[in-house]
């Protein structure tokens, strides 16, 4: 017989009293374990159509976001070309000569149309123009500050598109020097360059160019002065990458949008489409252009209405 003393029992009861819960507790977790039931088919195909619709709804908020920047990476590259041909343009128009006469006869010094413009600058000496030479090297090609500078809408005149409308080719500059040449254009071999002219397609992309010209009080599409300072004192220049439509070549639309009552363009909005006024300095502040192209719109009336004989007598 083991003898326990007095002050181990409790000790010893409470041992015994939990050993055999606990045993019958881990059985019950034991079997519980062994018997949990899987996911059923129902539950699987419920999961499966929330992870897709997470991901779809993820597919597509980054798909969404690449459209928008590319988006706004094609905005911002047309609003470069557009700015950077309207500046081109600007630039050049700044530097028009306003002179009566400038010695040479085969220059002009400006005239204007809705789709061209050519004016008479003088840009600033090149570097050429500051470099040694030996006198071994013989002279360089002789070059004068002024130069003739034309800005037009290349429109073929034989295409058209499926619409009617007349096929573009986009904005061209032309570039002739003041100096007689030696040798004309009809003289120069077929694919060799013009030392003397220059044509350069500065932008493709555009399709669309318009010039309107102010004299100070009204606006106008065309501009020819022969006397005088012949530079108006406004150039609203446009270009847009919508090309031009057939009524807009043939000046329809002019009907619609009278440029007396609307001589900034139609009040219409066109996001395809940028404009800028550009301020010519070298223009007559007394406003004489105004008054020698007035002066010659009236020749012209009393040419068309003089009589073809002398001796016949005005018409009534």
């Amino acid at each position: 017989m083991i003898c326990v003393p007095r002050a181990w029992r409790p000790c010893a009861l409470w041992w015994g009293r939990s050993a055999v819960p606990g045993a019958a507790r881990t059985e019950r977790a034991a079997r519980a374990e062994g018997g949990r039931r899987a996911m059923t088919l129902l539950e699987v195909t419920i999961s499966l159509a929330l992870v897709s619709l997470l991901l779809g709804s993820l597919l597509t908020f980054f798909w969404q976001t690449l459209q928008i920047r590319d988006r706004a990476a094609q905005t911002v590259a047309r609003n470069q070309v557009a700015q950077r041909m309207l500046e081109q343009i600007a630039s050049e128009l700044r530097d028009a000569v306003g002179v009566a006469q400038v010695g040479f006869p085969n220059l002009t010094v400006f005239r204007g149309e809705r789709r061209k413009v050519t004016f008479l600058t003088a840009p600033l000496p090149t570097a050429e123009a500051y470099a040694f030479y030996q006198a071994s090297a013989g002279a360089p090609v002789l070059k004068h500050d002024l130069r003739e500078v034309t800005y037009q809408l290349w429109v073929d005149p034989e295409k058209e598109t499926e619409d009617g409308n007349p096929v573009v080719g986009g904005i061209v500059r032309t570039e002739r020097q003041a100096l007689d040449p030696i040798e004309t254009e009809a003289d120069v071999p077929e694919g060799e360059d013009l030392l003397w002219m220059r044509h350069d397609l500065c932008s493709y992309e555009l399709g669309y160019l318009e010039f309107r010209y102010f004299d100070g009080v009204e606006w106008t599409t065309t501009w020819e002065v022969q006397a005088g300072n012949p530079l108006p004192h406004l150039v609203q220049i446009t270009v847009g990458f919508d090309s031009l439509t057939r009524d807009e070549l043939d000046d329809v639309d002019l009907e619609k949008w009278p440029i007396d009552q609307y001589p900034l363009g139609p009040e219409e909005e066109r996001p395809e489409r940028y404009s800028t006024i550009v301020r010519l300095p070298a223009a007559d502040e007394f406003f004489s252009a105004r008054w020698n192209r007035l002066l010659g719109e009236t020749e012209e009336v009393y040419e068309f209405g003089k009589p073809a004989d002398e001796g016949t007598e005005g018409l009534p």
